[in-house]
């Protein structure tokens, strides 16, 4: 098994876990982190945290982003680039859809996942107390984002920084700058306009797949759940340089500070979590935008997407109904196709 082990303090009040990397090992991992009878979860903050790559219209390399969403961008009928019609641009078409860049009519409930922004908020003001770290190479490597033109990435040139944006969730690790900005694109219609890409992940929607899980049988308490990223590589290269020699052959020198960041910053959040506990975090801080999957599984109707498919009803703990398999064949057809017939 990888990473079996669960590591806490002393006195418990705060205990780190390594999942794995990819959707597969996340899932497992904090499936059985949910169903350890060694944890009482219900008051547990989940600072969700790991390198990324990031996008160089809104951060750079070492950059800390926290995410109020999460984009499974992957989760689409993908055709071969070599095999598409004439007008298209990507392979990449939601399920359901017979045309890129349409909302998925048939969805699996994974897609988007949103968190509490008060939460996030409150976060993004910890993890701002950090001096983040920085070298000189990476330095070097950024420097090249500035270079005038019309793929000039101003905000990629600057020192990092805590920002608030979103992430994508895609086991494939996809680079260059077509896929990146399909993606971006993908964020933004998915989450209804609000979403902002900036942090590439392989793990998020499996994570908080299990976590929504968890909150049904009240083991967690999703509204408790912080999305952090730190950048570790470009995911699209600097004016002058192709996708292949920006993923196979340019050292971008981001990884180790990448590294450091993820403790820099999210120790200053564990640590405010921890003094304020009493005065703040006990209690929670209650969100005031919808918190959950796509299908409204916690209750409350989500604001991207196609609602609640329980009428903004929470689904009912295992045992106590058919749970959502009753409501989700609502989504598992096609809708307001452009081709009859074709899915």
């Amino acid at each position: 098994m990888l990473f079996p082990h669960v590591f806490c303090t002393e006195d418990g009040r705060v205990c780190q876990i390594t999942v794995g990397e990819g959707e597969i090992n996340a899932a497992a991992s904090m499936m059985a982190l949910a169903l350890s009878q060694k944890f009482n979860l219900r008051q547990t903050y989940f600072l969700v945290a790991g390198i990324a790559g990031v996008n160089p219209r809104y951060a750079t390399l070492g950059s800390v982003a926290l995410s109020r969403f999460a984009v499974q961008v992957a989760l689409q009928y993908e055709i071969d680039p070599r095999s598409l019609p004439a007008n298209w641009t990507t392979g990449y078409v939601a399920y359901g859809r017979d045309y890129p860049f349409q909302y998925p009519s048939t969805t699996y409930g994974t897609e988007v996942f949103e968190v509490n922004e008060r939460l996030r908020d409150a976060a993004f003001a910890l993890a701002s107390r950090a001096a983040l770290a920085d070298d000189q190479v990476s330095r070097q490597y950024r420097a090249r984002y500035a270079t005038p033109g019309q793929n000039a990435f101003p905000a990629a040139a600057r020192s990092p920084n805590i920002v608030k944006c979103d992430c994508t969730t895609s086991d494939v690790y996809f680079s260059g700058t077509r896929l990146s900005q399909v993606f971006e694109k993908t964020t933004e219609i998915w989450t209804n306009g609000t979403g902002v890409y900036c942090m590439t992940a392989q793990e998020e929607n499996a994570t908080l797949e299990v976590l929504v899980r968890a909150a049904i049988e009240s083991i967690v308490d999703f509204s408790r759940i912080i999305i952090m990223r730190t950048g570790s590589d470009f995911d699209r290269p600097p004016p002058g340089v192709s996708d292949w020699e920006h993923l196979t052959t340019v050292d971008q020198n981001g990884f180790n500070i990448a590294i450091d960041n993820i403790f820099i910053a999210g120790i200053e959040i564990v640590k405010g979590i921890v003094t304020e506990w009493d005065s703040v975090f006990r209690q929670g801080l209650a969100p005031t935008n919808y918190v959950g999957d796509i299908l409204g599984s916690l209750g409350g109707v989500p604001d991207f997407g196609l609602g609640s498919v329980t009428g903004g009803k929470p689904v009912a703990p295992a045992g106590a109904s058919g749970g959502m398999a009753k409501h989700q064949p609502r989504r598992r057809r096609p809708l307001a196709l452009r081709t009859v017939g074709r899915l």
